[in-house]
């Protein structure tokens, strides 16, 4: 029988989380998510597209197109996607990875064809497959990144802040003002794009995820926020390891505070609340271009690389 391919549902996201669940044990793919994750971006982020491709009513291999607005003159797009292990070396990721850049344009097209387009997507390190699939669609290895793991059970130093600093929770009243100083905090970063409000709303608020109790953010005595450590928790822990992980999916410190310390001191403080919550372990991503030292920071405070991804991305001109 011969592959199909069509736009996945809310219907089909039990079956794209049991796909993601197997590519997982084969590798890591960093973006292994189950049921109820998978429905909340389906949900709430409508302009993402699922696309699954069939081998008879059997799910072999899924792509997902996350777009990004227009910002400094181009429109970025987020591919994620894998194929069924015993299903590899058949042609399907090629086909799917082709379609997503392809679904990709479109979207570009209708939407920002004014500016150029950039399409990004990741490759474990040293699946020569993946690389040479990413390669066989125009697209060129740029930057990398690691997952990170720390043993909570390990000591660790206590949390450190300087004086006149005050920590509290994330507090859902006040996430757009952490939204804004979440941009500022990124906007040095290479090739940002600003997080939009409707992906934060999605990603940091609304999401099952959200360990908001666990999260920390730092105000100065003025009130205004300096920094912070946000945590989650996903369905499947992005390490790989048994037990209760909790993922930090951004630290961020805006410019005028940093070289202070509050990083380092309230990471310190997160996986304090963490330990004593009864979290065996704590991951992060890192992008090894990151220009504030952030590699380091984590390598104090305990935390040692699992994997690397590398990304790989295709730059193309206005429509």
């Amino acid at each position: 029988m011969g592959i199909a391919t069509r736009d996945l549902t809310p219907d089909d996201a039990a079956a794209t989380a049991d796909l993601m669940a197997r590519i997982e044990v084969d590798h890591p793919t960093g973006f292994c998510l189950g049921t109820t994750e998978v429905l909340e971006i389906m949900r709430d982020k409508p302009d993402s597209v699922f696309e699954g491709a069939f081998d008879g009513d059997d799910l072999v291999a899924y792509t997902t197109v996350m777009p990004g607005p227009p910002h400094a003159g181009r429109q970025r797009f987020v591919l994620f996607g894998d194929v069924d292990p015993a299903r590899l070396g058949e042609g399907i990721g090629t086909l799917m990875l082709r379609r997503s850049i392809e679904r990709a344009r479109r979207h570009h097209v209708a939407t920002a064809p004014d500016v150029s387009a950039h399409y990004a997507a990741t490759a474990l390190s040293g699946r020569e497959d993946q690389a040479d699939l990413m390669r066989s669609a125009g697209m060129v290895p740029g930057r990398h990144s690691f997952l990170m793991v720390a043993d909570l059970a390990a000591a660790a130093p206590g949390p450190s802040l300087p004086d006149g600093i005050t920590v509290g929770p994330f507090r859902e009243d006040a996430a757009l003002e952490l939204l804004q100083v979440h941009n500022r905090a990124f906007a040095d970063h290479p090739g940002r794009t600003p997080t939009s409000e409707g992906f934060w709303n999605m990603f940091m608020v609304t999401a099952t995820h959200a360990r908001h109790d666990l999260s920390a953010v730092a105000r100065d005595a003025d009130g205004q926020v300096a920094a912070y450590v946000f945590a989650h928790q996903y369905a499947v822990t992005p390490s790989g390891r048994p037990g209760r992980e909790l993922h930090v999916p951004y630290v961020g410190t805006v410019p005028e505070h940093r070289g202070r310390g509050l990083a380092s001191g309230l990471l310190a403080h997160v996986l304090h609340l963490a330990r004593g919550a009864g979290y065996d372990t704590a991951s992060l991503n890192v992008d090894t271009a990151n220009p504030t030292g952030a590699l380091g920071i984590y390598e104090r405070a305990g935390f040692e690389q699992v994997y690397r991804q590398d990304s790989y991305t295709l730059e193309e001109p206005p429509a």
